[in-house]
């Protein structure tokens, strides 16, 4: 008996250190990776203040430099408050100057310059009424970390390229996609729309209805369908002849049209420079409680919408106006 339980003593003394043991390791690896990770994004601090007392970035990439003012919650473009920004990109920006960290401090070399002189991007921000400049240089080809200058400090350091990889965008790059009309398909009640194009100019008239259920529907959704009288479904018919069924892919198509994003805009331009004085496709949707203009033109480098009210040009897709391209016969044709 008492070896037995010497035996249990001894079995539970290993269990006990090998959970003590368990837990050293574990606090062992944390730290490590605590260390690692610190040692990636840098301790040496050169910025560090909270984004909402953030008010103005302004940087310059590529010959080009951009304003960006913050009211706390909306970025918006200093040159432009129209222009609709991609948030995520400014808000980025802002999340890697507010804890700017440095992995090294270097000695200048005599003789180099690090790429100061003709820098990759250099940056201004703002905040708590503070103004800090940062110049970011070349890059060390072995580390892959950027090279950085502060303002005021003759220090040269280096610091994670993700740091300043973020800037590395024009005005262009920073158009945040959108619906400029803020059109839902699925609550679109009609659709009126003129395509003039190639010679040829034709109307359309479509109108959102209800409908039973699909009569070709599988034996168990027709069974469902016969019990259920009550059973409808919207569709969209030409609105002279709501018993003719239209093409799904057309008409989806364009519903799609109306209601996708544009990929970029043009603020303060003359709208015949880009088509408008001959619009290709023009178009009058409603919901039953707002009626939306919308507008396509064919430009000399591409294809460009306007919505009413707004004077901005957006860019989009050739296949956008083409969605349209379909006579009422063609509807029902292509059916």
């Amino acid at each position: 008996m008492k070896a037995k339980q010497r035996t249990l003593l001894i079995l539970l003394v290993l269990v006990v250190l090998a959970g003590a043991a368990l837990a050293l390791l574990t606090r062992s690896n944390q730290r490590a990776e605590q260390a690692a990770s610190e040692a990636e994004a840098g301790t040496i601090p050169l910025s560090s203040f909270a984004v909402d007392s953030l008010t103005e970035i302004q940087y310059t990439y590529q010959g080009e430099t951009v304003s960006l003012l913050y009211d706390g919650e909306t970025w918006t473009l200093a040159d432009d408050p129209d222009y609709h920004l991609d948030q995520t990109k400014c808000n980025t920006m802002a999340a890697a100057l507010a804890d700017l960290k440095a992995k090294r401090q270097l000695d200048a070399q005599t003789g180099e310059d690090y790429g100061m002189e003709v820098p990759l991007v250099t940056v201004t921000v703002t905040a708590g009424g503070e103004t800090n400049t940062f110049t970011f240089g070349d890059t060390n080809t072995i580390t892959g970390d950027i090279y950085v200058q502060k303002e005021g400090d003759s220090a040269v350091y280096t610091a994670a390229s993700s740091k300043v990889s973020c800037f590395e965008y024009g005005k262009e790059e920073l158009f945040g996609a959108f619906n400029p009309a803020g059109i839902t398909s699925s609550s679109l009640e009609t659709i009126d729309y003129t395509y003039s194009g190639g010679g040829e100019s034709f109307s359309v008239q479509l109108k959102a209805v209800s409908v039973a259920a699909d009569a070709d529907s599988s034996a168990s959704e027709a069974a469902d369908s016969a019990a259920d009288s009550e059973t409808y479904t919207t569709a969209w018919r030409l609105a002279d002849e709501t018993e003719t069924a239209l093409s799904e892919e057309a008409v989806n198509g364009i519903l799609s049209a109306l209601s996708g994003y544009v990929s970029g805009q043009i603020t303060g331009a003359d709208p015949a420079d880009y088509g408008f004085d001959a619009p290709l496709v023009t178009v009058t949707a409603s919901d039953g409680e707002t009626t939306y203009q919308v507008t396509y033109a064919s430009g000399t480098d591409g294809c460009y919408m306007m919505t009413e009210g707004d004077s901005s040009i957006y860019k989009v897709d050739l296949t956008v106006p083409e969605a349209f391209h379909y006579t009422a016969e063609q509807l029902k044709a292509a059916s």
